[in-house]
């Protein structure tokens, strides 16, 4: 089975949801474990971080693994403040 990788960078706001949402169905249709690069994160919003745990839930149910590759000190501190790093499994 192969593994897709998504780069994310730059600034992850509402204005990125919508197509954000898109490419996470795709990934959960093609059914492939995936790993997230968000090492060059500057920003990431509270909307966005909703969708990832959102992802991880879905991807969860259907039995796929999806794993990071890198995190920016800035996405982490922002998921750390929503006391999601359990939920996004950055520990």
């Amino acid at each position: 089975m192969s593994v897709k990788t998504l780069k994310l960078e730059g600034v992850l706001n509402i204005a990125r949801v919508e197509a954000l949402h898109s490419e996470f169905e795709e990934h959960e249709k093609n059914a492939v474990p995936l790993v997230i690069d968000v090492s060059n994160v500057t920003r990431v919003d509270t909307s966005v971080l909703q969708l990832f745990v959102a992802l991880f839930n879905s991807m969860a149910a259907l039995e796929l693994e999806l794993s990071w590759s890198g995190v920016s000190d800035e996405f982490r501190a922002a998921a750390k403040l929503l006391g999601l790093i359990n939920t996004l499994k950055l520990d």
